[in-house]
Order: C-alpha cells, then structure tokens, then sequence
C-alpha cells in the first residue's frame, strides 16, 4: 500500500514538472481548443423556422398556364397581363414553345 502512495506521489511530482515545462504550449493548446470550440457553435446549423404567412381566406390563386398547379397569386411569375407561372422552368418552356 505504502509503495502504491509513493509511485502516486512520483506520478504527481513529474506531472507538475512536466505542466510546469511545458505551460506556454498547454496554454495555447487550450486556447486552440475553445477557439475551434467557438467556430462549432457559431457554424452549427440553426433551427429551420418556419414563418407563418398570413392565413387570410381572401388569397387569391392563379393557375399555372403551363403546367396547370394552382399557386398564390403573390408567389406566381407573371409573363403577360393575363399568363401566370408557378415557376421560372413552366415560364421558360411555355416561351420556347
């Protein structure tokens, strides 16, 4: 028991020499390590949130003039006075043909 207490105290002894040799670099490793900490945190993804839109019942919904999908009128693309898109791709391909 008495040999076990003794190679602790070595083993304690020669971890503080060592720490105290070395407490520049251990330092900066710490720094490192909560800087790298840091850029985790501000680089992890956010909670996707949804915005509610207004709910009113007096949204208006326009047809698609090349595909036929309904879509809110605030949403839809408007090539002419009187032709709604739901999409860049439907306004492209109803203007190539």
């Amino acid at each position: 028991m008495t040999k076990l207490l003794f190679i602790l105290l070595i083993f304690i002894v020669v971890a503080g020499m060592i720490a105290l040799r070395y407490r520049r670099q251990i330092q900066s490793a710490i720094y490192v390590w909560q800087m790298f900490k840091k850029v985790r945190q501000v680089n992890k993804p956010q909670e996707k949130r949804i915005e509610k839109t207004e709910s009113s019942k007096d949204v208006q919904l326009v047809r698609c003039a090349k595909c036929g999908t309904w879509t809110p009128q605030k949403n839809a693309l408007n090539l002419r006075s009187k032709a709604f898109y739901c999409s860049t791709n439907c306004m492209e391909n109803a203007v190539k043909v």
